[in-house]
């Protein structure tokens, strides 16, 4: 058997840095610095985003958020739903139904869950106000009187005198 030649590891020292390293190719800087020069500042926050890039991965994640972007989606049933993660009532995937956001932009409040927002023409893509109504679910079937009774105080509680949204 031939004896083995000696491995030889090159080193060098960094042109940007100073710092020691493997050579394993051409390159004058350490991988760390190629690394960083790869890297420039976001215009939006100053974090790093990748040379192509236009902003960080943040403000790119930000700037698909609902109050910033206009871009909508239809789901399978036909309503209209858009990005809104911060939203308290958005789904696991930050959606939300778009027809809800309009109700509560015009009540000046989030809805509750029990509330609904029904499309008076029927038309689920149709979202303007004046084709939306709020319902509520919170009723009680099959309750005694003095249940009802209680059950409609805090309806008035929580509505008042409204009867009409519109």
């Amino acid at each position: 058997m031939a004896p083995q030649k000696p491995r030889i590891t090159l080193v060098q020292n960094c042109v940007k840095c100073g710092r020691i390293y493997k050579v394993s190719s051409r390159h004058k800087a350490c991988p760390k610095c190629r690394k960083l020069a790869d890297k420039h500042p976001c215009p939006l926050c100053g974090n790093p985003k990748q040379r192509k890039s236009k902003t960080c991965f943040a403000c790119f994640r930000q700037s698909k958020q609902f109050p910033y972007s206009k871009k909508k989606h239809i789901d399978k049933s036909g309503y209209i739903y858009v990005y809104f993660k911060n939203h308290p009532y958005a789904d696991r995937e930050g959606r939300i139904f778009e027809h809800r956001l309009i109700m509560e932009k015009k009540l000046g409040r989030y809805l509750y869950p029990f509330e609904n927002v029904h499309h008076i023409n029927g038309m689920r893509a149709d979202n303007r106000i004046e084709n939306l109504e709020l319902w509520i679910n919170k009723q009680p079937t099959g309750s005694r009187a003095e249940d009802v009774v209680k059950w409609a105080r805090e309806i008035l509680e929580v509505y008042g005198g409204v009867s009409s949204i519109g």
